[in-house]
């Protein structure tokens, strides 16, 4: 298995990176289960809202907004309820 690595130069808070992370939350959710899965999701965020957007194509069917908020606990944010 190859190994890919990258790097950013914004802090761990920053929306930027926080949208990775949700695309990365949604992306290991879905791969968890089906390694087959083709999944292109990009998240965008501003001031208390986040939009995820994207093609899924899967089997599994996926928890976006429990990996959204996993995302964000993750990295410091309490989420809110809805």
């Amino acid at each position: 298995m190859s190994v890919v690595r990258s790097a950013e130069s914004v802090c761990a808070g920053h929306p930027d990176k926080l949208c990775d992370q949700i695309a990365d939350q949604i992306l290991d959710d879905i791969l968890a289960t089906d390694p087959s899965a083709r999944v292109a999701v990009e998240a965008m965020a501003t001031g208390r809202r986040i939009i995820v957007a994207g093609e899924i194509t899967t089997n599994h069917l996926p928890k976006i907004r429990a990996s959204v908020r996993t995302a964000l606990r993750r990295a410091g944010y309490v989420p809110a309820a809805s």
